[in-house]
């Protein structure tokens, strides 16, 4: 992790003024437990599980404080006193900004990141510099943060992954444009700040991927 390094002196060292408008890109998001499932499994899950979350944004369009945003890959790890489905969930995560992009993007990202999802990520405790792969089509999405973070999902197949009584038991953290229910099938975190060590193999329908426009 020698390549990780904290931005907070170039938060408070980057002035942002300047127009904003919308933001438009691609997200992903990955919980620790079903969004779609059986009752018997929400019941088992609900207090033991959930309270982490992997979030993550490919911006494509927009600017806020006058910096463009347009190609910057930005990502969050979430962690919850319990479960993150409960707005009322004491909430801590760090953050990962795309070592390819500029200083100034990358402090404007954050900056936009803190206003628009201030109150989904809590508590930011760090702010890291990482080469981050982001790859999102209607069938499949893929997240790697350098070596700390990776999430592989494809869309769901309810035939496949649950049972036939199985219904929406969560919707996504954020409001999207669009969003497709994706099965996750590899989820491994390892990464600083939050103390936790997050690994899930067994194929479930744990998130959402899809379009976001934020003005």
């Amino acid at each position: 992790m020698s390549y990780l390094c904290l931005m907070m002196a170039l938060l408070a060292s980057v002035e942002l003024t300047g127009p904003n408008s919308a933001v438009t890109g691609q997200y992903l998001e990955d919980r620790s437990s079903r969004v779609y499932g059986c009752p018997c499994e929400w019941s088992s899950e609900y207090v033991s599980y959930g309270r982490e979350a992997v979030l993550a944004w490919k911006i494509e369009s927009g600017e806020y404080a006058g910096e463009r945003l347009a190609g910057l890959r930005m990502a969050a790890v979430l962690s919850g006193e319990f479960t993150l489905s409960a707005a009322t969930s004491l909430r801590h995560s760090t953050v990962f900004v795309d070592a390819g992009a500029g200083e100034v993007q990358r402090g404007a990202g954050v900056a936009w990141l803190r206003s628009r999802y201030g109150d989904i990520l809590g508590s930011i405790l760090g702010i890291h510099v990482a080469p981050i792969e982001f790859k999102l089509d209607a069938e499949s999405a893929k997240l790697r943060v350098g070596d700390v973070l990776e999430v592989q999902m494809r869309r769901a197949n309810f035939l496949e992954d649950t049972q036939p009584w199985a219904s929406l038991l969560y919707d996504p953290l954020t409001k999207l444009t669009s969003s497709t229910l994706g099965t996750t099938f590899n989820t491994h975190y390892t990464g600083p700040d939050l103390q936790i060590r997050w690994t899930r193999r067994d194929a479930a329908i744990t998130g959402y991927y899809g379009t976001f426009s934020l003005k």
